[in-house]
């Protein structure tokens, strides 16, 4: 077979496994802090699950393949890869503090994917498969070509979710806002949500640099102690 064709499969396989552990498990975990803070509504509809085909969306795979092929077509170079969209109803919950359990369970999505993201880093950093600060391949260390599939699935997984833990904290806050401060936009013209998502635009492009420090330091953290208990 051609080397390129090989390859070009490589990677798709890797995305898919990153895609499928990716949006399994934040889509449970989403559906699992909704319940926690008192919304059953992801539990009602199937969403409180590990089946992959329950959270699996079919465009949203294809953005990852489009990312893997065609990102440098894109003037923003990559998009987000997502999961089913799942419905999420704060007025159903009941109780103290709602305003700010209906925050957490909008970032139920974002925490899922720092959670997986800081798997990723311990279990990679754990394995010398690359530089926690940089977060670089090093395949001279290991440089079978099992490993190295290993360290393309972890390193895709990194990326993957810091993007996305980005990105879902920005929508996170948007979702926050419009719920309880704009509950009329669904009755906006479609010219004000243009508007509003060149707005999430903005932030997204502006914030993005705060979050990936802040990640950082969460990972430079964990570091230094995985060093203290021995395990790097």
């Amino acid at each position: 077979m051609n080397l390129d064709l090989i390859r070009n499969l490589q990677l798709i396989i890797i995305a898919f496994l990153s895609y499928i552990v990716t949006v399994t498990f934040t889509g449970w975990f989403e559906s699992y802090i909704a319940k926690k803070m008192g919304d059953d509504t992801p539990e009602q509809l199937g969403f409180l699950s590990f089946n992959p085909l329950d959270h699996f969306n079919v465009f949203g795979f294809a953005a990852v393949l489009w990312n893997l092929f065609y990102a440098n077509l894109l003037p923003f170079g990559i998009i987000p890869a997502w999961g089913r969209y799942i419905p999420l109803l704060p007025d159903t919950m009941y109780g103290k503090n709602l305003k700010l359990r209906a925050f957490v369970e909008f970032m139920g999505r974002a925490l899922g994917n720092l959670v997986l993201l800081m798997v990723v880093t311990i279990l990679g950093a754990s394995m010398g498969l690359f530089n926690i600060h940089t977060a670089h391949p090093a395949l001279t260390i290991h440089p079978s070509s099992f490993v190295e599939s290993i360290l393309g699935l972890l390193f895709f997984m990194y990326q993957q979710n810091l993007m996305l833990f980005v990105f879902h904290c920005v929508l996170g806050i948007f979702k926050y806002i419009f719920h309880f401060y704009l509950p009329r936009f669904q009755e906006l013209s479609f010219q004000k949500i243009i508007i509003g998502c060149l707005v999430l635009s903005l932030a997204l492009f502006i914030i993005q640099p705060l979050l990936v420090t802040f990640v950082y330091i969460i990972i430079d953290v964990l570091q230094q102690l995985l060093l203290k208990v021995g395990l790097l």
